[in-house]
C-alpha cells in the first residue's frame, strides 16, 4: 500500500514539471464552486484571493463583478443596497414596531442574513488555546451554533444503551467532550439555559471540560481522528417536510456563520447525526447538496474515543426565535434574502432545470399544479369538479394533478414545482414546496384549517404570493372532525368539498398576480406581446397639468370604487383596473417619473426602474397583514424605549371635510443631536449566573448599561402635509411616525393629529348630516317660494315650497349631507329648518280685517304645557 502511494505522488510530480505553470495555476473555474451566478459574485467579493484568481484567470466571467462591493448583508462592511436581500416592508407599520424603518430591520434580523449577523455578533470564545496545536471552542449565545478544532468526544458508554434513540440529552456525561485550551466555564454554564433536544447544544457543550493531553493524530486518547470538517446535526421528523427542512435549512444558514474560510460550501465534509436510527427519508437526496460523503450516526463511532480536526454544531431547527419553525414574522414584511438564497442554492445543486421562455412556441399559459391528497384527512371531495372547471376557463390554463407520495423521486417532486405557476393544496398536503417555486409563482392554500399563518408566513418569508380560501360559506366539511387524542371536533381531522366558483375566483386572481410579476412579463410576456402605453392621466381622470393634490385626490376617491372587494361581479376586470391604478398613480405622484413619462410614455418608466424593490401604492389604504409562526407573536421581544406621542387638535373646515384636502402644517421638533462627553444608556435589567460553589449557581437580575456618545435637544421646523379625506369625523386621528417627543435611549414618540370640525357659519353637521336654517318671509311662507343653498363645494342645491311653511318646518334633502368616510358614495341627509320673519310694522285696522278674511281662521286660544309635550 506504501509502495503505491509513492509511486503515485512521484509520478505526480513529474506531470507537474511537465505542465506550463500558467496551465497550472492561471485558469479558474466556477464548477468547482457549483454554486448560482447570484452566490458567486458574493464568494468572489469575500474570499479576495480567489477574486484575484478570477481576474487573473482568461475563462472567469465574472470579472466585471470584482469591484461592485456585492455582499451577502452579514459582514461588518455590506451597505444595505448591496446585499443580497430584496425585503422590503409595504404599507404602514403595526404592531411592535414604531417606525418603518425598525419594521424591515427586524424583519431582516428574524428571519434574514441579519439573524446569521446577529449570530456572528454573539460569537464568544468558550475555550481559548493557548499555544499553537491546543483546542479551541466558540459559541454564539444560548450555544445555538458552535464550532472547534481539536476536539474529544467520548463514546465508550453508546455499546451499553442498547435501544435506538433520538431527541435524547443524556448522550455525554461530564468530561466526555473536551479539550486542551482555557475554559470559561463560568460563561459556559451561563449560556446554557436553553435546555431542550432541538433547541441548543446544552446538553451537549455543557459537559466540555479542559484536557491535559493534546488532541490530534499522535494522542493516544484519539481511537479515531477525523481530519475532514465535520458537522453534527440533530435534526427534526424526516418524514415531514416542513419539519426536516427546517434541518436543511439551518445546515444552510450555518455554512455562513461557518464562512470564515473559502471552502465554505465545500462537500467535502461529514455530517453526523446525532442518534443511533439508521436514516431514512424521501427528502434524503438533499443532503448531496451539502455533502458528497456517507451519513453517519452515533453507531458509526460506538465504544470509540473520537478526534475532530474541525466540528461544526449548526443552528437547530426549533431554537427559540429560530428559523424557521419559531421565527416570529414581524407584521407586513416579506421576502427574505436568506430563504430565496437557500432555495437557488439547493435547486442548482440538485440539478434542477430553471423554466426558461425557449420552450414557447406560442402565448404562454400559466401552469397550474394541483397537489391531490389521498390520506384519510383533508382530502378534496370534489377534486375533479374542480379541476373541470379550472380547464373551462376561457384562460386556458395549463393544468396538472400530482400526489407526491414516498415512492415520488424528490427530484422529480422539484422538476414539477419548478414548471409551476400557480401551486394547489390543502394545508399538510405537502405546500413546503413553494420554497421551491419561481419567483412570480403564486401558493394558493385550499383552506388552512384554522392554521392561518403556517404557511402564508413560510410563503411571505421565501417571497411568493399566497392565498387561501376565505368565505367559510362557500366551503363544505364532511363532518365536524375528531381530534385523535381527546374527540373533540377538529379542523384538520375530516374532508372538504369547495364551491367551484369561488375556487376558479381565487385561481383567476392569482392568476393576475403571476401574469403581471415584473419577472415573468420579463421571461415570457414580452416574447409575443407588444406593450402598449397607458394613459395614466386619463386612468386617474385628471388634466396634464395637475398638481400632486389633485392626483392624490384622484387616486384616493378611485381606488376605493374600483377596490375588487367592491366589484365582485367582474374580478378580471376590477382587479386589471385596479393595477393601471396603482401604476398610474405610482408614475405620476413621483416628480421624476412623471418627467420620464411626460417625455417619452410608460415604456421609458418601465425601463427606469427595472428591478425596483417592490414597491405596493395601494399598501396605505388596503393594508392587510399576518403575524407571526405558531402564534409565537411578540413573546419574549424586548419592548424599544419610546418618547411620549404629541396630540394636538387639527382644526378644519367643512369644506375640507367634505371635498378632501392636503393641508401642510409647521411643526416645531425636538431632536437630538450630538454633544460632548458619554453618557449611560440603554439601562436594562439582565439574568446573570454567579458560582456560589462547587456545582452550584444562582440566576439573579443585575442592572447593565452601555456607555453611549452624549446628547442634546434642538429645535427644528418640520412642513408636514396631512391628507384631509372626505367624511373625517372628529376625533379620527392622523399620526406622523417619529414625530413626537425624542427620547435619549429609543426612538421618537408620533405626532397624532386630531381632527376637529371648525365652525361654519351656514352648516353644522351631526354625524354625517348637515344642519342649515332659511329665513323667509311671511309672505314666502303663505304664499310659497323657490331658493338655491350655496353648498359646500360651491354646487347649488334647488328648494321648492308651494305649500304654507310655519315657523320651524323642517325638511329635507337626500344625498345633500356629508360624504361617508368609509365609503364616499354614501351622503348623508342636508336637515333645512325654515324660521318665518314677521312684519314689524304695525298693521292698520282694514288690514287685519283683510287678513282675517282671507285666511278664514278662528281663533285657538290653546293653552297647554309645551315644554312637556302636552
Amino acid at each position: 500500500m506504501w509502495m503505491d502511494v509513492g509511486i503515485t505522488f512521484f509520478i505526480s510530480q513529474i506531470i507537474l514539471l511537465l505542465i506550463p505553470a500558467a496551465e497550472v495555476v492561471g485558469e479558474w473555474s466556477s464548477k468547482i464552486l457549483d454554486l448560482p451566478d447570484s452566490h458567486i459574485t458574493r464568494y468572489l467579493n469575500t474570499f479576495k484571493d480567489e477574486g484575484e484568481k478570477c481576474r487573473n484567470s482568461e475563462s472567469c466571467n465574472y470579472q466585471h463583478i470584482l469591484e461592485t462591493g456585492l455582499c451577502w448583508g452579514y459582514e461588518e462592511n455590506c451597505p444595505d443596497h448591496l446585499g443580497y436581500s430584496n425585503a422590503h416592508c409595504p404599507g404602514d407599520h403595526k404592531g411592535w414596531v414604531s417606525s418603518k424603518s425598525q419594521q424591515l430591520q427586524t424583519f431582516v434580523n428574524q428571519a434574514d442574513f441579519g439573524f446569521v449577523k446577529q449570530q456572528l455578533q454573539s460569537t464568544t470564545v468558550m475555550c481559548k488555546p493557548r499555544l499553537d496545536g491546543e483546542s479551541f471552542l466558540e459559541c454564539s449565545q444560548y450555544l445555538q451554533f458552535c464550532r472547534g478544532s481539536n476536539l474529544y468526544i467520548d463514546f465508550r458508554d453508546l455499546p451499553s444503551r442498547k435501544e435506538s434513540f433520538r431527541y435524547k440529552m443524556d448522550v455525554l456525561k461530564k468530561g466526555q467532550i473536551g479539550g486542551r485550551c482555557k475554559l470559561n466555564d463560568f460563561k459556559l454554564q451561563s449560556e446554557a439555559v436553553h435546555q431542550s433536544p432541538l433547541q441548543s447544544w446544552a446538553p451537549e457543550i455543557e459537559h466540555f471540560q479542559e484536557l491535559p493531553d493534546l488532541v490530534n493524530k499522535q494522542s493516544k486518547i484519539c481511537d479515531v481522528f477525523i481530519d475532514r470538517p465535520t458537522f453534527i446535526m440533530k435534526i427534526d421528523a424526516t418524514v415531514n417536510m416542513y419539519h426536516h427542512f427546517c434541518d436543511f435549512f439551518n445546515l444552510y444558514a450555518s455554512l455562513h456563520l461557518n464562512g470564515t474560510h473559502n471552502e465554505m460550501f465545500s462537500r467535502d465534509v461529514n455530517i453526523l447525526i446525532w442518534e443511533t436510527y439508521n436514516y431514512h427519508s424521501n427528502f434524503g437526496i438533499t443532503w448531496s447538496v451539502f455533502t458528497k460523503n456517507p451519513l453517519m450516526n452515533l453507531r458509526t463511532f460506538e465504544g470509540k474515543r473520537v478526534c475532530f480536526r474541525e466540528v461544526i454544531f449548526p443552528l437547530l431547527p426549533r431554537m427559540i426565535f429560530g428559523l424557521y419553525y419559531n421565527t416570529p414574522v414581524v407584521w407586513g414584511c416579506q421576502e427574505s434574502g436568506l430563504f430565496h438564497a437557500f432555495s437557488k442554492f439547493i435547486l442548482h445543486r440538485l440539478k434542477i432545470p430553471k423554466r426558461t421562455a425557449i420552450d414557447l412556441v406560442e402565448l404562454p399559459r400559466i401552469k397550474i399544479t394541483l397537489l391531490s391528497r389521498n390520506t384519510q384527512y383533508r382530502r378534496i371531495l370534489n377534486e375533479k369538479a374542480l379541476l373541470d372547471k379550472l380547464r373551462s376557463s376561457p384562460r386556458q390554463y395549463t393544468i396538472q394533478r400530482v400526489e407526491f407520495t414516498h415512492e415520488t423521486d424528490f427530484r422529480q417532486q422539484l422538476n414539477i414545482i419548478q414548471d409551476t405557476d400557480i401551486f394547489i393544496g390543502m394545508h399538510g398536503a405537502g405546500l413546503t414546496h413553494l420554497l421551491f417555486l419561481p419567483d412570480w409563482a403564486s401558493v394558493f392554500e385550499l383552506y388552512n384549517c384554522g392554521d392561518e399563518h403556517c404557511y402564508a408566513d413560510l410563503a411571505r418569508l421565501r417571497g411568493v404570493h399566497y392565498q387561501t380560501w376565505t368565505n367559510p360559506a362557500k366551503l363544505k366539511p364532511q363532518d365536524k372532525g375528531h381530534h385523535p387524542s381527546d374527540g373533540g371536533p377538529h379542523a384538520k381531522f375530516t374532508n372538504y368539498s369547495f364551491d367551484t366558483d369561488e375556487f376558479l375566483r381565487i385561481v383567476d386572481s392569482a392568476a393576475d398576480h403571476v401574469s403581471q410579476h415584473p419577472t415573468y412579463r420579463h421571461t415570457f410576456g414580452h416574447l409575443n406581446q407588444p406593450t402598449k402605453s397607458r394613459d395614466f392621466y386619463k386612468i386617474l381622470g385628471i388634466q396634464k397639468s395637475a398638481n400632486t393634490n389633485q392626483i392624490k385626490k384622484a387616486y384616493r376617491k378611485l381606488a376605493k370604487e374600483l377596490h375588487p372587494d367592491r366589484n365582485k361581479e367582474d374580478p378580471e376586470k376590477a382587479s386589471a383596473q385596479f393595477q393601471d391604478l396603482g401604476a398610474a398613480y405610482e408614475t405620476l405622484s413621483d416628480p421624476e417619473k412623471r418627467e420620464l413619462y411626460d417625455r417619452c410614455g410608460e415604456e421609458c418608466v418601465s425601463k427606469e426602474g427595472a428591478g425596483g424593490g417592490g414597491m405596493d401604492p395601494f399598501a396605505s389604504f388596503f393594508g392587510d397583514f399576518g403575524f407571526g409562526f405558531g402564534g409565537n407573536g411578540n413573546q419574549g421581544q424586548r419592548e424599544v424605549a419610546k418618547g411620549a406621542d404629541i396630540v394636538m387638535d387639527l382644526f378644519v373646515s367643512l369644506e375640507e371635510l367634505y371635498s378632501g384636502n392636503f393641508v401642510e402644517i409647521t411643526h416645531n421638533k425636538p431632536v437630538l443631536k450630538p454633544a460632548k462627553g458619554t453618557r449611560k444608556c440603554n439601562c436594562r435589567q439582565e439574568m446573570v449566573t454567579r458560582q456560589l460553589g462547587p456545582g452550584r449557581f444562582q440566576m439573579m437580575q443585575q442592572a447593565v448599561c452601555d456607555e453611549c456618545p452624549n446628547v442634546k435637544l434642538v429645535n427644528e421646523e418640520r412642513v408636514l402635509e396631512v391628507e384631509i379625506e372626505q367624511g373625517m369625523t372628529d376625533g379620527l386621528e392622523q399620526r406622523f411616525t417619529a414625530e413626537g417627543e425624542p427620547h435619549t435611549d429609543g426612538e421618537p414618540g408620533d405626532l397624532r393629529l386630531r381632527i376637529q370640525t371648525a365652525p361654519h357659519s351656514t352648516f353644522e353637521r351631526r354625524g354625517d348630516d348637515l344642519y342649515t336654517n332659511v329665513t323667509i318671509s311671511l309672505a314666502d311662507a303663505l304664499a310659497g317660494f323657490e331658493l338655491d343653498i350655496e353648498h359646500l363645494d360651491g354646487h347649488k342645491v334647488h328648494i321648492v315650497r308651494d305649500k304654507v311653511t310655519w315657523p320651524g318646518a323642517r325638511i329635507r334633502k337626500k344625498g345633500e349631507g356629508m360624504p361617508n368616510y368609509e365609503n364616499n358614495n354614501l351622503f348623508g341627509m342636508l336637515y333645512v329648518t325654515f324660521d318665518v320673519q314677521f312684519p314689524k310694522d304695525e298693521l292698520s285696522t282694514e288690514v287685519k280685517e283683510k287678513l282675517r278674511q282671507l285666511l278664514s281662521q278662528d281663533s285657538i286660544n290653546k293653552v297647554y304645557n309645551g315644554l312637556r309635550g302636552f
